[in-house]
């Protein structure tokens, strides 16, 4: 088989002998991929950095027995940055295991790619809070992956929520829940209407052309929301704090 040329991102590497690492890759074209990548843990190697978390470059990858291994790699952006800023080293980390735990091998994943290639660069290089841009990711990612949240009408009977009685989020459900319909706390989080609104205008025009929410982003809320879609522990502790 040729070679494989794709973009992507690593979002793992375990050491795998002693000088090589086994990539965990994130490609628009091939989803998830397991890579090995031979020699990269020496001094020397130029492939040192293309073995990094976070590493985003133009992957040269060769099919051989029962695994891909990586051969070449033309690096695009390390975002440095992240490793000088413990709080959005945590974030961006984070936003990695949701992208690993979301893709699938051999399925396409254009979207999710930009959506973290895009966010890691907003953590990276932009003074914007990290807790509203992990928000933001989460929101636009259950927007891609089919379960947009409902943040217009109550979820279960459908009536139109006005900005006073918002009180509830319904994890199950996916979406707003008006008092009447509330029967249990169990499946809900506590959510504020500028939260809500935050969130509309950040699905509608995205989070560079929306402002800082005026108190804490519902990460905690969206958090719990895409976790429950996914089906796996994501850790995130003291991620919110």
């Amino acid at each position: 088989m040729p070679a494989l040329t794709t973009q992507a991102i690593v979002l793992r590497h375990a050491d795998y002998r002693e000088h090589d690492r086994m990539l965990t890759l994130l490609s628009p074209s091939m989803g998830r991929i397991e890579a090995l990548c031979r020699g990269c843990k020496r001094p020397q190697s130029p492939l040192l950095s293309a073995s990094e978390w976070f590493a985003l470059g133009e992957y040269v990858l060769f099919a051989g027995k029962g695994h891909m291994t990586v051969t070449s790699c033309n690096l695009t952006e390390s975002f440095f940055p992240l490793r000088t800023d413990y709080d959005r080293l945590k974030h961006a980390t984070y936003l990695l295991s949701v992208a690993e735990a979301a893709a699938q091998p051999g399925e396409r994943a254009v979207e999710l790619f930009t959506l973290l290639a895009r966010s890691l660069s907003r953590l990276a290089y932009t003074d914007r809070d990290a807790k509203a841009i992990s928000a933001a990711f989460l929101l636009h990612f259950s927007a891609i992956s089919g379960y947009r949240p409902r943040l217009s009408h109550c979820v279960r009977c459908g009536r139109e929520m006005q900005d006073g009685e918002i009180r509830l989020f319904d994890i199950e459900n996916g979406g707003l829940l008006c008092e009447k319909c509330h029967i249990s706390f169990n499946q809900a989080h506590p959510v504020t209407p500028d939260q809500v609104k935050w969130m509309r205008d950040v699905l509608a025009r995205g989070i560079d052309k929306t402002d800082q929410p005026p108190q804490n982003a519902p990460g905690p809320l969206l958090a719990a929301y895409v976790g429950e879609r996914l089906e796996k522990p994501l850790l995130q502790e003291g991620l919110w704090k």
